[in-house]
């Protein structure tokens, strides 16, 4: 009986306190929805007091002192700049601030410390009339909402902020492009109000935040500086804030993109230097080529830079790459007047010294080419020819008789240099009594006939061959003979024209200087 009694206590008891610690909590509960329900009416009639008679046409402090404005940036990133449109795009953030009395509830009894407000309710209230000075094109993000806040405290201090992206004018000087450096500006003024109403400033010392973190295509920040001045128009004075970007170009996109390409260009062209100089095709081909890929590299710089008519650190250093191989298309058009030039004049001063012989004359400088280290080689099939030519005119001479006394004899060898002998005084090609032609083809060494187009009639040269006996005649076929065996021979030049072995050093130590004085002159400039 006793335990009996003693277990019922205990359940009622269980049971009387469960129903206090619900009855707490039911209390609490209501308690906190009561006060949330109540913060909410608040708040809400809060707001329809403040707006209760503001006129949103009105400035804060209409008809006092300026308002002072405050203004701070975060830089979002920097995502592009172009040299053709002369602009720059960056994305950043922008907080204004400023004190407004209207919106003031310093006096009200309720807890209300501050206010997060959607960005639509700006549309209710006065903000600023602020405009970037240097826009171009602008948007405000709108995902998921429209970037937009608002926030006022109890004293009627308001924080606008926005997030919008901004292409912004950049006035760049590209005279020392690419090796240059840039002053790009963000610059931020309002529209409407003059000094006299409204007062910007530079929320200092933290006006701007994110640039040590943000990176630039082509380019590094070395640093910012803020300003503000005062610009004067027709309708007034009016207060500007600047934000200015120090900006230096990377070079290391230019080095491979377009300085590695025009001294590979010009290293090409010095190949020429070492082909020998009678393969004409090969030379001329590697000149034309080289030139024409430098216009075609000096084409797609020019179209990534806007027409300016002042001169680029690279279109000089283009300029000068053109200049060099040009050049050196130009030194085998010199090496190539240079040696058949050479040719003729010692062919001709051979042919006047020997007596107008024109396989004299090839004799003559087949031996001093033979002593500057040329091979001269006869095929044997030309020696066999030249043998049934002299045979041939001996069986002519008999035949003939007398007759062919009043005629010097046939020689196997054309004239080379008809026109220079007529200079030195020799007899010309029209003064020479008609002598079989004989053509020379390179490779398989064969020799055609040809007629002659000289008239057969000229006096005064038979004259002069009448009085040759037969065995001057014939001594002087033997002679022909033996000279015509090296009219065509099989050549092996073993030495270069001294114009090539003076470009292969010259051409690549003037690019070397160039390189040092424009590298050396330009990295001077870029630390300035």
């Amino acid at each position: 009986m006793w335990r009996w009694r003693r277990s019922r206590t205990r359940h009622v008891f269980l049971l009387s306190f469960s129903s206090l610690l619900i009855a707490l909590l039911f209390s609490h509960s209501s308690n906190a929805l009561s006060t949330s329900s109540t913060s909410y009416h608040n708040a809400t009639a809060l707001l329809s007091s403040l707006l209760d008679e503001y006129d949103i046409r009105l400035r804060p402090g209409f008809g006092g002192d300026a308002l002072l404005l405050t203004m701070d940036i975060i830089i979002a990133s920097f995502d592009a700049i172009s040299e053709v449109d002369m602009d720059y795009t960056v994305t950043l953030y922008l907080h204004q601030y400023w004190r407004d009395e209207r919106l003031s509830w310093i006096n009200d009894p309720t807890r209300i410390d501050d206010m997060t407000l959607s960005g639509d309710f700006s549309s209710r209230i006065w903000v600023p009339d602020t405009f970037l000075a240097n826009d171009k094109h602008s948007f405000l993000h709108d995902v998921t909402e429209r970037n937009k806040m608002l926030r006022i405290t109890r004293d009627g201090r308001i924080a606008y902020g926005m997030r919008f992206t901004s292409t912004l004018a950049c006035s760049m000087d590209l005279r020392n492009f690419p090796l240059d450096a840039q002053n790009c500006t963000v610059e931020i003024e309002s529209y409407g109000y003059t000094t006299e109403e409204v007062l910007m400033k530079w929320n200092q010392p933290h006006a701007v935040h994110g640039v040590e973190s943000a990176e630039v295509p082509q380019f590094k920040i070395l640093g910012y500086q803020t300003d503000d001045s005062i610009v004067t128009t027709a309708t007034g004075s009016y207060q500007r804030l600047s934000l200015v970007f120090q900006l230096k170009r990377s070079v290391g996109y230019f080095i491979f993109q377009t300085y590695l390409p025009c001294v590979l260009i010009v290293m090409l062209s010095w190949v020429s230097f070492w082909i020998n100089h009678e393969a004409t095709s090969a030379r001329v081909a590697l000149g034309i080529t080289t030139v024409l890929t430098m216009t075609t590299i000096s084409t797609g710089v020019r179209q990534s830079l806007p027409r300016i008519s002042y001169v680029k650190s690279i279109d000089i250093y283009l300029v000068m790459c053109f200049v060099f191989v040009f050049a050196a298309l130009l030194e085998y058009a010199a090496v190539n007047y240079n040696y058949w030039g050479r040719r003729a004049r010692n062919s001709c001063r051979s042919t006047t010294e020997e007596g107008g012989w024109p396989g004299a004359a090839l004799n003559g400088e087949m031996q001093r080419e033979a002593q500057e280290g040329v091979d001269w080689r006869v095929p044997q099939s030309f020696q066999q020819l030249s043998q049934e030519i002299s045979d041939r005119e001996a069986r002519e001479r008999e035949m003939e008789g007398p007759s062919r006394e009043s005629r010097r004899p046939a020689s196997p060898l054309p004239s080379l240099c008809a026109h220079a002998m007529t200079d030195v005084g020799a007899p010309a090609i029209d003064e020479v009594p008609d002598y079989p032609r004989y053509t020379a083809h390179p490779g398989p060494m064969h020799v055609r006939q040809r007629p002659s187009s000289i008239p057969k009639s000229r006096p005064a040269m038979l004259n002069k061959a009448a009085v040759l006996k037969p065995a001057v005649l014939k001594s002087s076929m033997h002679k022909a003979v033996k000279k015509a065996r090296s009219v065509i021979p099989s050549l092996r030049v073993r030495d270069v024209n001294v114009i090539d072995k003076y470009s292969r050093i010259v051409f690549p130590l003037c690019f070397i200087i160039f390189n040092i004085f424009y590298w050396g002159y330009y990295t001077i400039m870029q630390q300035w």
